[in-house]
């Protein structure tokens, strides 16, 4: 029973097959009518799907139900009546085809029924089957039957309709079995399929739109599709298909030519789907999707294949594709597809081949255009289009003024109507310049004068303004736009147009948008100089302008075009707005001008470049607190050139900076020795100098200490080097030398930095000298007074000129490259430039300040008021004064002539540990041979080098008292010249022994007080036998046992000893000792003394009496006895000496003054001490006190005495 029902089940299928094959309004009458679920009696599509589903092992039934249902599904009405049952017919389908593979005809009709169900469902469901894998399930056929048509064909088809979401498009072209290799194997296999080949070809553009060109390229997509194309030219829907992939895939396959090795045969195969895109447009002149294609896919040929044009035309092999393509264009003008097409193409077309743009344009092309676009207002791609065409095909030629008032009027409408987008926006642009730029013919320049005139009554520039808002992001627009505003800017009145509606913050954003254009800097500069002298400027508007300026400059400082445009703008906003100087400083501005106004001197500069340089600079440096600001800015970028400048100027040095002094700052960084000497010579000042010089020992720049070293140390007036209490802790010869001038230091040549001082101070006199004139009747003066009161004088510079020469804007009335002057008010700035020119040139130490510059307000009456305080005669000195060959400043030049060599040395309080690096340097021995003078006390110095005292040939004054010797160096005597030797204050000792045979015949005196000596030096009389002064002082000497016979001994000095004794003949030799100073130590008694002693000091022993050696001396003057134990003062009668000074008795235990007797022989007395003692007894003290002070004005003092 079970097999008569499924025999049943087939005749009856298979009839019903029959029946609608024969008559298909039988479908209608099948079709159920108000048949619910419900209800007993199922419908046609409820039963396919029962069958399919209860019998989907049986191949018979599968291959009936398959075809039945793909009958079925020619009504609509079935169709949704399948797709709404709860029962999946696509799962049925796929298992029928997934359940026998091999079947042809359960794959045949499988494939069409799913290509008929595909295209009735949403394409979300689509995403499903393929995110699911149900598309290997069709793939599979191709790879079963790959020769079978009549199943290919189906499966083509259901792939076409499965590649609709861009989703399935992926997924088709990966994976393991790719689809366009499978598309590509069938074209091949079936090439005189008409219908294989239009069906795989509609397949291949939905896969070309997901954007697999790379992919498709490589693997020959493009040849199949040119030989379809080819082969079938009169099939519509595969000539829009084919010519649609090879438009997206041109690009690609163009692209990877040079990648592969190709024959020329090859490379023309690639041109001749020319020819089957005119026969395209020859025969399918009524299809608006095979016109729109074959458009596409010439434009982008002709893109990419520059000489292609060259087959265009009437001749043999040539096409006259432009009239086909033009004709396409007119045709259909109603189509804004077509028409964009075809416009595209043709604006390719005249921008490659002049000959058919002028063949267009005779056609009139133009006018065409302007019709399509009049008709399509509303379609910004009819808009975009035309304008492209437009802008191509009027490139190079000189309309009439009729056709471009039309033309540009149209484009007017467009950019208005279209004013969001941004395509049209631009093409729009492009055309309205074409009409607005001269091209240097003088009809055409009045016809484009016309039209700007006609851009700016119908608005245009508000229409570009915003655009360029609008469309901020594309610098294209941009470019266009700047380009627009600057023709339209050059109408009349149009200036203060653009400026009313913010032309300037427009372009001010544009220029920060766009930092690295050069293109769009450079428009955007350009038209800021003609914006801004319309306007007063904000002072946030300034602070933009000035990011923005200085940012561009910095950025593009090579570019003069750039700099040009940037200078000039920044001058015309200092002219409009003085304080805006602040700003651009406040930017970093002067790092631009110092860069470019240097560059003067190193490269070749436009001239008026460097002359508009100089005028902003002059501008700026107008402003004291600028000029200091710049000042160190130079110096931190190390520019000396422009210091230099800065300083001759009147930059002050000196002015109080946020951190350290400018000087400090420079050799802080150091290897700058040229920076470093032009600020010591403008004037630095000396805790400065040292600060700096601490810093740079830190950093060892030799050269740079030297510099600062001579400029704290050199004394040229008195030849002396003073490097004393620098605490510098070493020295190095390096150091040194530079601090010995060999000679005269010449002149130097006239620098840089001078002559640009020179030629901003030409321009800062000449903008003075404008104010002057223009303010002339409110000074009361005169053109005749001004010219008689002002004469010029000119300095000759030859570095000026080479680099500045004269130019009309800067002075007409002066000499060629000459600087001006004037001879009676203004003379003073030239004078004083000229004074810090000569300063600068010889290094002066000292420089004059801020007397006589030219600041902001400076005019003519307050310069004649600087005149006559500073220089107080009737006429000012000629500029003869000033000149190089009358140096009022020579006194340098004439003091180290006199004074050839430096005499004196100073290198005390340095800690120096040791001076062995001076002795070994060679050129520095030919200077220290002429010292005279040299100070090493207060440093660490254990010995001082043997051949140093070698080279001190002319020596006579050496200091060493403070140091760490612990021997007395005996090579010290052998100084051929040594007068006066201190080596006190050291540890020499407990005693040393001279060479008896050495000679020091001109030492005079010799200090060794306070080291460890327990006696005089042995053999010291016959060795300095001239010596004057022994300074024995703070030493430990007990006793004077020998007799001390220097017979030219003028002053000996043993206080703050041990001496308890003295030798009986210890001052036999010493016949002219004048002072004798033994305080401080342990005498009693004194045997013997040197009868010349004038002054004698005794006090803080232990004396008890007034010795009789004292007494005894006939030329005493003034002695000392203090804080001894003596007991009485002897009287006037008592002394020998009637030529006493000075009587110093205080602190002893004197109990008795007897001035009763020969008081006259103290007639000389001037002070008598004789405070904290015991007097009881003063005989006749009235009397005598009166009678003495009279004759002497004795100075007579008893305090604490007891009378």
């Amino acid at each position: 029973s079970c097999l008569v029902c499924i025999f049943v089940l087939q005749m009856g299928w298979s009839l019903l097959c029959k029946l609608i094959e024969i008559c298909p309004s039988t479908l209608q009458n099948i079709a159920p009518k108000d048949v619910g679920k419900d209800w007993e009696v199922l419908g046609v599509h409820q039963q396919i799907l029962k069958m399919l589903t209860v019998h989907k092992g049986n191949i018979n039934l599968s291959v009936i139900g398959l075809k039945a249902l793909n009958l079925l599904l020619m009504s609509d009405e079935i169709a949704f009546l399948l797709l709404e049952e709860e029962v999946d017919v696509f799962s049925l389908v796929f298992n029928a085809m997934h359940a026998f593979p091999k079947n042809e005809e359960i794959q045949q009709h499988g494939c069409k029924a799913l290509h008929k169900l595909f295209d009735k469902v949403p394409e979300e469901q689509l995403a499903e089957f393929v995110e699911s894998k149900d598309h290997m399930i069709i793939l599979k056929v191709f790879k079963e039957f790959p020769e079978k048509e009549e199943v290919i064909l189906p499966a083509l088809y259901s792939l076409h309709s499965l590649a609709g979401p861009s989703t399935n498009v992926e997924v088709l072209m990966s994976g393991n079995v790719r689809c366009y290799n499978v598309i590509v194997e069938m074209m091949k296999s079936f090439p005189n399929s008409e219908t294989v080949q239009e069906v795989s070809c509609c397949l291949l553009h939905k896969l070309t739109l997901g954007n697999f060109f790379n992919i498709l390229v490589l693997h020959k997509v493009p040849e199949v599709l040119v030989k379809a194309v080819k082969t079938y030219s009169e099939n519509a829907k595969l000539q829009a298909a084919a010519l649609s992939c090879l438009a997206l895939l041109t690009e690609t396959i163009f692209l990877n030519r040079d990648l592969e090795e190709r024959k020329e045969e090859e490379e023309e195969e690639k041109l001749c789907w020319l020819e089957a895109c005119y026969r395209a447009l020859e025969l399918h002149r009524k299809n608006t999707d095979v016109l729109g294609a074959a458009c596409w896919a010439l434009k982008n040929l002709f893109l990419y294949q520059h000489k292609l044009h060259e087959k265009i035309g009437d001749g043999d092999n040539q096409f006259p594709i432009d009239r086909a393509v033009m004709l396409s264009m007119l045709m259909h003008s109603s189509s804004k597809e077509v028409f964009q097409a075809a416009a595209s193409t043709l604006a390719i077309l005249s921008q490659q081949s002049v000959n058919i743009r002028k063949t267009l344009l005779a056609k009139g092309i133009h006018m065409n255009v302007l019709d399509i676009l009049r008709k399509h207002p509303h379609s910004s791609e009819v808009a975009e289009s035309a304008c492209r065409i437009l802008n191509h095909v009027f490139e190079g030629s000189f309309p009439h003024l009729d056709i471009m008032t039309v033309a540009v009027s149209e484009v007017v409408k467009a950019m208005r109507m279209h004013e969001r987008s941004l395509s049209v926006q631009l093409e729009a642009l492009r055309v309205l310049l074409h009409f607005m730029i001269d091209v240097g013919d003088a009809a055409f320049a009045l016809t484009v004068k016309v039209i700007k005139s006609q851009c700016l009554l119908e608005g245009t520039h508000s229409l570009v303004l915003n655009a360029l808002n609008r469309f901020i992001g594309n610098p294209s627009i941009q470019k266009c736009g700047l380009k627009l505003l600057a023709s339209v800017a050059e109408c009349t009145g149009a200036l203060e147009i653009l400026t009313q509606h913010g032309a300037t913050d427009t372009v001010l954003h544009t220029l920060q948008m766009y930092p690295d254009e050069q293109d769009i800097q450079c428009l955007g500069l350009s038209l800021l100089c003609s914006l801004i002298t319309r306007r007063s400027l904000c002072i946030a508007t300034m602070h933009v302008l000035s990011t923005v300026l200085v940012s561009t400059l910095r950025r593009f400082k090579e570019v003069t075009e750039i700099q040009m445009h940037g200078f000039h703008a920044i001058l015309s906003i200092l002219d409009l707005s003085p304080c805006f100087a602040k700003l651009l400083v406040h930017e970093s501005f002067d790092t631009v001008i110092f860069y470019q106004m240097s560059m003067c001197f190193t490269d070749q500069r436009d001239r008026q470049f460097q002359s508009l340089c100089c005028k902003c600079f002059a501008k700026i440096a107008e402003n004291d607190e600028l000029k200091n600001t710049m000042l160190e800015k130079a110096c931190i970028e190390y520019n000396s050139i422009m210091a230099e400048c800065l300083l001759l100027l009147g930059a002050d040095i000196n002015k109080k900076t946020k951190t350290n002094s400018l000087i400090y700052q420079v050799c802080e960084k150091g290897n700058n020795p040229k920076l470093v000497e032009l600020l010591l010579a403008s004037g630095a000042r000396e805790q400065d100098v040292r600060s700096a010089l601490t810093i740079s020992i830190k950093r060892g720049d030799s050269q740079i200490i030297s510099l600062l070293l001579k400029k704290l140390s050199l004394d040229v007036a008195n030849s002396s080097i003073c490097l004393g209490g620098f605490g510098i802790g070493r020295l190095e010869p390096s150091w040194l030398i530079p601090l010995f001038p060999d000679k005269p230091t010449p002149l130097r040549k006239q620098s840089a930095g001078s002559a640009l001082a020179r030629m901003v101070l030409k321009f800062q006199m000449k903008s003075i000298s404008e104010d002057g004139s223009r303010t002339s009747s409110d000074l009361n003066f005169s053109e005749d007074g001004m010219e008689k009161n002002y004469d010029w004088n000119f300095i000759s510079d030859p570095l000026v000129d080479s680099v500045f020469p004269l130019s009309d804007d800067i002075d007409s009335e002066g000499s060629d490259g000459s600087l001006f002057t004037k001879k009676k008010a203004n003379s003073i700035a030239v004078a004083d430039l000229h004074c810090r020119e000569m300063a600068f040139q010889r290094g002066s130490p000292t420089l004059p300040r801020h007397s006589y510059s030219v600041g902001p307000g400076s005019d003519y009456e307050p310069l004649m008021k600087q005149r006559r305080k500073l220089l107080p005669s009737d006429e000012s000195p000629s500029i003869s004064k000033f000149s190089p060959h009358i140096r009022p400043s020579d006194s340098l030049s004439s003091l180290m002539s006199e004074k050839e060599y430096i005499k004196s040395l100073d290198l005390s309080s340095n800690e120096l540990e040791n001076i062995d690096a001076i002795s070994q340097n060679s050129c520095l021995t030919s200077h220290l041979e002429h010292l005279e003078k040299l100070e090493l006390h207060q440093n660490t110095l254990t010995n001082i080098p043997e051949q140093l005292c070698e080279n001190l040939k002319c020596l006579t004054y050496l200091d060493l008292h403070s140091n760490r010797f612990t021997s007395f160096p005996t090579y010290l005597l052998k100084m051929n010249c040594i007068a006066n030797l201190d080596i006190s204050r050291n540890d020499i000792g407990p005693s040393f022994v001279l060479d008896p045979y050495l000679r020091c015949p001109s030492l005079k005196q010799l200090n060794l007080s306070y080291n460890q000596l327990v006696c005089i030096p042995e053999f010291l009389t016959n060795v300095a036998e001239n010596l004057e002064q022994l300074l024995l002082e703070g030493n430990k000497i007990s006793c004077l046992c020998s007799p001390i016979c220097l017979k030219e001994l003028k002053i000996l000095n043993v206080s703050k000893n041990s001496i308890s004794s003295l030798a009986e003949n210890v001052f036999m030799g010493c016949t002219k000792l004048e002072q004798f100073n033994a305080r401080m130590n342990a005498l009693e008694i004194i045997p013997d003394l040197s009868s010349s002693i004038t002054n004698l000091k005794l006090s803080q022993n232990r004396f008890i009496n007034v010795p009789e050696a004292v007494l005894l001396l006939p030329h005493l003057r003034s002695i000392d006895l203090s804080q001894n134990k003596i007991i009485s003062l002897p009287g006037p009668m008592h002394w020998k000496s009637l030529n006493l000074r000075e009587l110093l008795f205080n602190h002893n235990q004197i109990d008795v003054l007897d001035l009763s007797e020969k008081a006259c022989a103290w007639s000389r007395l001037e002070k008598l001490h004789l405070s904290h003692n015991k007097l009881k007894e003063v005989k006749s003290l009235r009397k005598q006190y009166i009678l003495l002070k009279r004759h002497a004005g004795l100075s007579y003092e008893v305090q604490h005495a007891t009378v």
